[in-house]
């Protein structure tokens, strides 16, 4: 009790007393460590417990550090990571060699093993890294990658000296061992994660037995690893990098496993590094200094080059640079595996197990003292960002009804939550008053659900403030909600079934889709989403022009960084582009595979696209009717999918509507149908055949604006020059387009028709219909989308472009589209 009893007091205060000092809080447990071990007070001994729970701890630390790599970031920089741990072993490793031979007088063999103590590394200060929010960062998951790279060319070396030493280094031994070698790697890469997504599958919402999984699996793949020749750190980094897709890093279960490292394992190890000090063997010999100085200048020359080297090549900031420095110069991990098995053989004396132990003090003092210092000014650096509309305060509200889905719609919320947010997240239950006294014991029962809930979340250490309303329409109590407290995102489930007379979703959800105007995910989710290997996300044609369309693109690649999965991303030939642009533009970083199709109507069925079941989650950009992009087919969507794929996981996405001012963006209603501007006679042109489109363009405005032939040239040029696939509707031979004049003062609409079709560009089909909006300045973007939105409905509706195709005169044209504004205004 009494050891128990120390440790448990070194871990709580001696971070406390030297952070103080302004030295990071492991330096002072290594510190504690040395003084309460056997060389200094003997208040303990590291014997077995000691030596056990060390190794537990170092085992758990490299299990956190695969389990915290960014794997999107880590598969993109992969050659990165390589490049950096080959140049960081080899160059330690290469120095090491002359060194020991001419100055420290070993042999070839001991000099060998000195390159592979000095050119392993530790990622002692990952912790550094985590507490400050940058272990995602580019340089430090490259350092994180190079782990592996450096450990296991150093452990490599050791097993060839060991067994050159031995004699057991005949051709059976390395074709056995490489066999081995290569099996194990199958096991791990192959079959944990299979393994893992079974258990995940099977076993769901035990979080306690979801841990005990974890580190289950974490200590039989050291073991494995041991057991074929490797060392068990090994096995632990690649439990971790192999089990990292199932784990989000935003989720309860990765909170614990980090709480119980930091809290316990890791202290553990760090007081049995301290121990290993031997004071007096520094005080009595000069060699043990001469070894630990020439020691310390391999490591902080070596690896502090290395990261300053790499940082060249890569174009890293010094901050960055040096923050990699402090990642691999620390040694403990393999550092300690090699000196041991070396002072086993022969090849270490006593005095050299003592100078590597004092290296691994000093070293442990310089790595994380740079991580504490540079990575703050790597933080500082990832946040002078420029502001955008997605960085306002998002406030997530999950409406729960089903015990069954709430902590699924609860890790949907935490896996869209910024890390930057501060805002807590709101779960909501609405308890319908029936004006009976039954309403009492409704709320009790919502409040039972909101707790399970809020104990969820906290676990997972993310703020939780639960909401319960009282109302006789649930859609009315959930927008009640939204507007008290100023909600930016609603996270909602959905049970996949509707009856023909609903229109999307059923009754609660098409009413609050309709009744509000922020971003809206309704979630059908049958699977954990954390074995998800494939998500695919579908946008349909012109939705890049939803004032929310950014801050959809944000949550959508905010989740798909925390779940880990393949991305694919379906778009239509009228927004690849946009959509491209925006996708590669916005953090975090993500590889897509894109995949285009010709017709949106091919959607479900394209044979590229085959779904499935638990393995794809399918995520729909959708919108609300009425909007800029709305199309009927978007209602029938949801349903289709659902019916046709009822195992897939899938969420429909419908973006804000509000504009960066917060102030609602128009949707298209029966008034807006009056706001196009009206059709003159001198703004039509009925004979554009045989004109190539500039020369038809300028037969088509020629008369507005025969007094101002530059002004006119400009606009035909910034008409030529635009996408002409940025407006909605399937409008075969018909092309909608706008710009702006300055001398003008309110909006123009040209209308150009040619029979015979003209070529224009980037159109495959013949053009029949030109449809030009030209607005003052003074028009905001959204308005002329508004109107441009409004003349596609009246096309579309009834095929109208068709007779406007045939029309012989203006007065023609306009009947049809009042007959069509009719129309409308009856359905």
């Amino acid at each position: 009790m009494l050891i128990f009893a120390i440790v448990m007091i070194i871990i709580l205060l001696a971070p406390m007393l030297v952070q103080r000092l302004k030295i990071p809080g492991l330096v002072g447990t290594i510190l504690a460590g040395t003084i309460v071990g056997p060389s200094v007070l003997g208040l303990l001994q590291r014997d077995d417990t000691i030596i056990l729970l060390g190794t537990v701890g170092l085992l758990y630390l490299m299990f956190m550090a695969g389990l915290s790599i960014d794997l999107n970031k880590f598969e993109k920089n992969r050659n990165k990571s390589l490049a950096f741990g080959l140049i960081s072993f080899f160059i330690p490793q290469l120095a090491a060699i002359p060194v020991g031979m001419y100055v420290l007088d070993f042999s070839l063999y001991s000099s060998l093993l000195l390159g592979s103590i000095v050119g392993s590394h530790t990622l002692l200060a990952y912790p550094i890294a985590n507490r400050i929010g940058i272990q995602k960062n580019t340089a430090v998951t490259m350092a994180m990658g190079a782990t592996i790279v450096t450990d296991m060319f150093s452990l490599l070396i050791l097993a060839v000296v060991a067994n050159a030493v031995s004699g057991s280094s005949g051709a059976a031994f390395w074709i056995t061992f490489a066999l081995m070698v290569i099996a194990y790697g199958v096991l791990m890469l192959v079959g944990l994660p299979a393994l893992g997504r079974w258990f995940f599958r099977n076993v769901r919402n035990q979080t306690n037995t979801e841990y005990v999984f974890m580190i289950a699996l974490l200590f039989i793949a050291a073991w494995l690893a041991e057991l074929i020749g490797l060392a068990a750190i090994i096995g632990a980094f690649l439990a971790g990098l192999t089990l990292n897709r199932l784990v989000p890093e935003s989720g309860t279960l990765m909170s614990r496993v980090q709480f119980v490292g930091n809290a316990l394992f890791i202290p553990f190890f760090l007081i049995s590094v301290g121990m290993l000090v031997d004071v007096r063997v520094m005080v009595e010999s000069w060699e043990v200094w001469i070894q630990t100085g020439t020691f310390t200048a391999l490591v902080v020359f070596g690896k502090g080059g290395a990261a300053k080297i790499t940082q060249l090549i890569f174009r890293m900031t010094p901050a960055e640079g040096w923050t990699v420095a402090g990642l691999t110069i620390p040694q403990a991990a393999a550092t300690l595996a090699v000196t041991l098995v070396g002072f086993e053989i022969g090849l270490l004396s006593q005095t050299s197990v003592n100078a590597v132990v004092l290296l691994i003090l000093i070293t442990c003092l310089i790595g994380p003292s740079f991580v504490e210092r540079f990575g703050r000014r790597v933080a500082l650096q990832e946040s002078k960002v420029p502001y955008n509309p997605q960085d306002a305060p998002e406030r997530i509200l999950v409406p729960l009804a089903n015990p069954q889905t709430a902590e699924a719609l609860m890790d949907l919320a935490m896996m869209i939550r910024r890390n930057t947010a501060v805002e807590p997240i709101f779960p909501l239950t609405v308890a319908r008053d029936a004006g009976t006294e039954n309403t009492d014991a409704r709320v009790a029962d919502s409040e039972k659900m909101l707790s399970h809930a809020v104990v969820h979340a906290a676990a997972a250490e993310v703020p939780v403030l639960p909401v319960t309303r009282i109302d006789m329409n649930i859609s009315n109590g959930i927008t009640r909600a939204i507007k008290e407290l100023r909600i930016s995102h609603v996270v909602i489930g959905w049970n996949g079934q509707i009856s023909a007379r609903q229109r999307i979703f059923g009754t609660v959800l098409d009413q609050m889709l309709e009744q509000t105007q922020q971003l809206i995910m309704v979630c059908k989710v049958d699977h954990p989403i954390n074995i998800t290997e494939r998500i695919v996300v579908m946008i349909p044609p012109y939705l890049d022009r939803e004032p929310g369309f950014m801050g959809a693109i944000d949550s959508v690649k905010t989740m798909v960084s925390e779940i880990g999965a393949d991305l694919i991303i379906v778009t239509s030939r009228n927004n690849q582009k946009k959509v491209r642009q925006v996708f590669e533009k916005m953090e975090p970083e993500l590889e897509a595979e894109y995949i285009t199709l010709e017709l949106w109507s091919d959607l479900l069925k394209d044979e590229r696209l085959i779904f499935r079941d638990s393995e794809d989650l399918l995520i729909l950009l959708s919108t609300r009717k009425g909007t800029v992009s709305w199309d009927p087919n978007l209602e029938r969507l949801p349903r289709i999918i659902s019916q046709n794929y009822p195992d897939v996981n899938f969420l429909t996405l419908y973006p804000s509507e509000l504009t960066g001012d917060d102030m609602p963006a128009n949707r298209i209603t029966f008034e807006h149908l009056g706001r196009i501007p009206a059709i003159k006679s001198e703004q039509v042109n009925f004979e554009l055949d045989d004109m190539d489109p500039e020369t038809a363009l300028r037969e088509l405005m020629g008369k507005k604006f025969r007094q101002n032939p530059v002004e006119l040239s400009g606009i035909i040029e910034r008409v030529l020059a635009q996408d002409t696939d940025n407006l909605p509707g399937e409008l075969p031979g018909v092309v909608l387009t706008k710009t702006r004049s300055a001398s003008i003062d309110s909006p123009i609409l040209f209308l150009g028709i040619s029979s015979k079709g003209i070529d224009y560009p980037g159109m495959e089909e013949k053009i029949h219909l030109i449809f030009v909006l030209v607005t003052p300045y003074t028009n905001s973007t959204q308005r002329n989308l508004s109107i441009l939105a409004s003349i596609a409905r009246l096309l579309g509706h009834g095929k109208a472009y068709k007779r406007i195709r045939k029309a012989q005169s203006v007065s023609e044209i306009i009947e049809i589209l009042d007959d069509v504004r009719l129309k409308i205004k009856k359905n």
